[in-house]
């Protein structure tokens, strides 16, 4: 069978749901068979073994079609599929058991299927808004690096003393700026001195900002894509009115 005809099938919806349905099903069965005594399943481990050549056989088969088809087969192989792929049916065509933990990677593939529902679009407008704010992005990391620092070197000079286990250098004290400025609190370390606890309440309201800021980012962001996305559309549509008015006028 030629590509051309061998194109559609591959890329077809009805192609595209056995994979993902044979995805989920390796999914299941990676699980069960990780917990084979704890289910009870410790004798079918034949049967595991049987469905894992299946799944490898299947996979393989789909991955080398797909190189088939492509016609720019060196992009799909070195793109983030087409790695995933090959990662995935690496462990089982070498039989190198260390490695197996990889098939799960194939899970991963269950996110193709949102390129036949809209969602991709809205994954699309959100990897655009993403690259519009790279730059305040990049400025917030540094940002909260800085903060991490200084918050380390804070915590430190109140807490040395108090918890030298804790907070006997700035690096161990680095964890502890990590959690209170993300506002996670693991209250795993925390002050014991009083001026540890007012320098603590400090970077946890800066913790809350800088949290915030992102998200304020990221929203703004998208509501301009979508405008523009929203006139994009009216001016499409408004040029598609004009074109039938022309060849109406044109014909009478």
């Amino acid at each position: 069978m030629n590509k051309e005809r061998l194109r559609p099938i591959v890329e077809g919806s009805a192609f595209i749901a056995v994979i993902q349905f044979l995805i989920l099903a390796s999914a299941v069965v990676f699980v069960l068979e990780s917990d084979r005594d704890v289910w009870g399943l410790a004798e079918y481990a034949t049967h595991f073994l049987i469905l894992d050549w299946v799944f490898f056989v299947l996979f393989s088969t789909e991955y080398v079609l797909r190189i088939y088809i492509e016609p720019r087969k060196r992009d799909f192989i070195f793109s983030f599929y087409g790695i995933i792929d090959l990662l995935a049916i690496l462990p089982s065509l070498f039989l190198l058991p260390g490695f197996r933990v990889l098939r799960v990677l194939r899970f991963l593939r269950i996110f193709r299927i949102f390129k036949a529902t809209r969602f991709i679009l809205a994954v699309d407008r959100l990897a655009a808004a993403l690259r519009g704010i790279q730059q305040e992005l990049l400025a917030l990391a540094i940002l909260s690096l800085m903060l991490v620092y200084l918050a380390a070197c804070g915590i430190h000079y109140f807490e040395k003393d108090a918890q030298p286990e804790a907070f006997g250098s700035i690096l161990d004290s680095m964890w502890w700026a990590v959690v209170t400025l993300t506002t996670v609190g693991y209250g795993d370390v925390y002050p014991e001195t009083g001026g540890g606890k007012v320098f603590t309440a400090l970077v946890t309201l800066v913790g809350v900002g800088l949290i915030a800021i992102p998200s304020g980012l990221l929203a703004s962001a998208l509501t301009e894509a979508r405008v523009e996305r929203e006139i994009a559309k009216d001016a499409k549509k408004e040029e598609e009115n004009q074109s039938r008015e022309h060849s109406d006028a044109k014909n009478g």
